[in-house]
């Protein structure tokens, strides 16, 4: 299947599979729309070069954001597991502040 859509005035025609053609159509539909941002520049590849550098600049902070909320998560999970481990009373503390010993506290070892 092949699915056809407009960028900057240029009729770009791709190759997909029936199920990717409607996502194709909408990426395209806002990356016209995030192009119309810098409508102001005449030259259509400085247009797309500012576009693409507007979106890879997103996608590192998107990137980063992740990387610290999984860090979060993987900080408020030893949280969880300490007070779990606290909670079970004396015992192997060796496994206290690792999310490792979440499975051992789901098994009942710690």
């Amino acid at each position: 299947m092949q699915t056809v859509f407009t960028i900057l005035g240029q009729e770009v025609a791709l190759d997909c599979a029936d199920e990717e053609r409607r996502r194709l159509e909408d990426l395209a539909r806002a990356l016209e729309a995030r192009l119309s941002g810098f409508a102001s520049e005449p030259d259509a590849a400085r247009r797309l070069i500012l576009t693409a550098l507007s979106l890879l600049d997103e996608a590192q902070a998107t990137g980063a954001a992740l990387k610290r909320a999984r860090a979060e998560i993987e900080r408020l999970t030893d949280l969880v597991i300490d007070a779990r481990l606290e909670a079970q009373g004396p015992g192997d503390t060796s496994v206290r502040g690792g999310v490792g010993a979440l499975r051992r506290v789901a098994e009942g070892a710690a």
